[in-house]
């Protein structure tokens, strides 16, 4: 394989810069948020324009943590907007490359391998680049930023550490110029790929940059970190062997899935209890519709801010199941079991551990004639609510005063589905 040739390209405060598109506003000098005021002070803010930025305003910050001294305009998040832009950004991508050469990463960011493309438009990458942006630009009114890599951890490096902050939202990093560039950045956690807690743990190892990466000792980072401390080696050499097209097709071996819920107001125990049956039968569901099986759930509770605090516990089966009863009481004696009887304000449910239904193992004393017909079931409740919207079949609990899956079908991500 020759040299690599990526862009890493993100979308700057996409969706503050979505909602100032829609309004004609420039980003860069208007005080905008993307947050919703009727969920209260408490509601976390989505987005905020480049400009509000300058007051040092955080983009995950809460209502009640912005400035008072400033006029701010507030836009309720409006996610299927969001995602319309991001499929308007795609097909620019696709003027360019094709959809195997795009490995979209998340909403607001994508690479592109635009290796086997260079002869073709005999330009310069950086060009090529600055014609992407100015392309998204010109249909969108939304300011991109481009790192560009001879792979994908540098190109995505570039991005995050240099080009976010250059005049012209460009950077380039080859395996030559990596460490000169930013082998003495601190702390670690502003590289991709090393959290918060890897850097800490890092530094108690005396390692506080790239350089001090790159100069120790593989195999005691093997030791330490497993493989992972092999990527971190290679990564500090500016080593990358992933491609954009492994990285489009990846699934982890024990792909898992779930969801997520902050509540609008302080929940009792028994009242989340309501809400949790809520998110377990829309898991199931899903679950069923996926024809896949799980071997493991998690759950997660946080509490108020007046308490603090939560917990995340794990609870495996003996095989894999998608059985409803069997994964509903699961989390019912989870919840009873380490939910303490103070307000609550967030639930987190994950299925692990997926396997197609094909393996799902029968057990004559589990009477499989129920179990079947309970699968028969639910398979036909998502048919229609495939068919006809999600509300069209819902638990009667939802009904009452704390339900909140009736809102929230009509949301996209959580948020208000405009």
């Amino acid at each position: 394989m020759g040299m690599r040739h990526i862009l890493c390209i993100d979308l700057k405060s996409f969706y503050a810069s979505v909602e100032c598109s829609l309004r004609g506003l420039d980003p860069f000098a208007v005080n905008l948020v993307v947050a919703d005021k009727e969920r209260g002070g408490g509601s976390i803010v989505l987005a905020v324009s480049p400009h509000l930025k300058k007051y040092g305003v955080n983009s995950r910050c809460r209502i009640y943590e912005l400035p008072t001294n400033v006029e701010i305009i507030f836009a309720k998040p409006r996610m299927q907007k969001y995602i319309d832009f991001s499929g308007m950004i795609y097909d620019i991508y696709l003027q360019y490359v094709s959809a195997e050469d795009i490995h979209v990463y998340s909403i607001d960011e994508a690479f592109l391998d635009l290796s086997s493309y260079l002869k073709y438009y005999q330009q310069p990458i950086e060009e090529i680049a600055k014609r992407i942006m100015e392309d998204i630009f010109q249909k969108t009114k939304i300011t991109a930023a481009c790192g560009i890599g001879t792979n994908m951890f540098l190109a995505k490096v570039a991005l995050d550490c240099l080009a976010k902050q250059n005049p012209n939202r460009l950077a380039y990093l080859d395996e030559q110029i990596f460490m000169d560039q930013i082998g003495d950045l601190r702390p670690l956690s502003k590289i991709w790929g090393i959290g918060l807690r890897t850097a800490r743990h890092l530094e108690r190892m005396g390692i506080y940059c790239l350089r001090d990466l790159a100069n120790y000792s593989v195999e005691k980072l093997q030791k330490t970190f497993g493989l992972v401390g092999l990527e971190l080696y290679n990564h500090a050499h500016g080593i990358d062997k992933t491609t954009v097209q492994e990285a489009r097709n990846y699934l982890p071996a024990h792909f898992s899935f779930g969801h997520g819920q902050a509540l609008y107001e302080d929940y009792t125990k028994d009242e989340a209890k309501i809400v949790l049956l809520e998110m377990v039968d829309e898991l199931v569901t899903e679950l069923i519709m996926r024809k896949q099986t799980c071997q493991t759930i998690s759950l997660g509770v946080g509490y108020s801010q007046t308490v603090g605090g939560g917990f995340n516990r794990q609870l495996s089966f003996d095989k894999h199941t998608n059985s409803r009863k069997t994964i509903w009481e699961a989390f019912i004696g989870l919840y009873e079991k380490y939910t303490k009887n103070v307000p609550i304000r967030r639930l987190n449910l994950r299925l692990g551990k997926l396997a197609n239904e094909v393996y799902l193992q029968a057990d004559i004393f589990d009477g499989m004639d129920k179990t079947q017909k309970e699968h028969d079931l639910y398979q036909a409740l998502g048919e229609i609510k495939k068919r006809f919207g999600k509300n069209a079949v819902f638990l009667a609990l939802s009904k009452t005063p704390k339900g909140t899956q009736i809102k929230r079908n009509q949301l996209i991500g959580g948020h208000n589905a405009e």
